[in-house]
């Protein structure tokens, strides 16, 4: 399963990174992983010389390559866990905050890789692993068109308030026509959007909604945008 899951796996964090999620720490724990494994195995084959040789300082020298491995293969969890979650929780996808959590604890973290390895298809498949993720595919452009990327780059946030603050990029200038917040029915128009017109870049936008109520602190909650190309994305913004 790991020889699948870690390839799988650092893919899927770069793959996140592109879309402004920060799982450096993840990316890390997989590159270290691969080495811990092969410390693990030397060591292993190094304990099993002694025991038939009878050799107790090359005994005692596997027990400190092993000790090395473990302790490596437990940071290396430990980073690839903690971004697993944080990604769980932002996504609210429970197989893959669970199999973060589970991860990072020895004796049984192989189940968390199980976890993980199903849920990161699942998220995957839902967001489209690519910055243009956050709205559905557009048609195949004329030679005279030209394809606008808008997609959220880092996290963002929504009060009692009714303010949601996020970041958006966008490839070319545009405009946001409504927004409205994921099974709910609320919903503004573009005069409660500020900038209302994107500009090339990072544009940091702020819409006022209605006051919000029965909304929960630290769930993440889903906006949709409408553009004035005709584009719908997605943002998550975290309820504080």
């Amino acid at each position: 399963m790991l020889a699948f899951a870690i390839p799988k796996l650092r893919d899927a964090f770069n793959d996140f990174l592109q879309t402004g999620k920060d799982v450096r720490n993840g990316i890390t724990g997989a590159n270290l992983l691969p080495w811990a494994y092969l410390i693990l195995f030397i060591g292993g084959i190094l304990a099993i010389i002694s025991i038939f040789t009878l050799r107790f300082a090359l005994g005692l020298f596997a027990g400190i390559i092993i000790a090395i491995g473990a302790i490596l293969e437990f940071i290396a969890g430990l980073l690839i866990g903690l971004s697993i979650y944080n990604l769980g929780r932002f996504y609210q996808a429970d197989l893959m905050w669970v199999g973060g959590i589970l991860i990072m604890i020895p004796g049984i973290n192989f189940i968390g890789w199980i976890l993980t390895y199903i849920s990161i298809d699942e998220v995957l498949r839902k967001l489209g692993a690519f910055p243009q993720q956050f709205y559905p595919p557009s048609p195949q452009p004329t030679p005279y068109q030209q394809i606008i990327q808008v997609y959220q780059v880092g996290t963002g946030t929504l009060t009692a308030d009714g303010k949601a603050n996020f970041t958006l990029y966008a490839s070319m200038p545009l405009q946001i026509v409504s927004a409205s917040i994921d099974n709910t029915t609320i919903s503004v128009g573009g005069s409660s959007i500020t900038p209302q017109n994107l500009n090339q870049g990072n544009n940091n936008v702020t819409i006022q909604f209605p006051p919000l109520s029965g909304f929960i602190k630290g769930n993440i909650y889903t906006v949709t945008l409408v553009l004035s190309n005709g584009q719908m994305i997605k943002v998550y913004l975290t309820f504080t």
